[in-house]
């Protein structure tokens, strides 16, 4: 799962089932409010053990979301249908 947080609250904003839920996401809130609305924001991976990993921060988010996005949808596990 993949969850965006603010910096300054340490609020969760929003959480995300995969890499490209996310990335569809954070692409349309750049596009509705313009990239530096990412700035005071991070994501983080939360894996099956509840273990979190920075993904990126700021506007770094997008390219960092976008690369794991294009590996997802590589992947033979996220492709198998049925």
């Amino acid at each position: 799962m993949y969850e965006l947080w603010d910096a300054a609250s340490r609020n969760m904003i929003d959480c995300y089932r995969n890499a490209t839920e996310a990335n569809t996401v954070l692409g349309e809130i750049v596009r509705q409010h313009g990239q530096a609305v990412l700035d005071p924001l991070f994501l983080v991976h939360e894996d099956e053990h509840e273990e979190s990993t920075l993904i990126a921060e700021g506007q770094a988010m997008l390219v960092a979301i976008k690369r794991l996005s294009a590996e997802e949808g590589a992947s033979p596990k996220a492709r198998h249908v049925g």
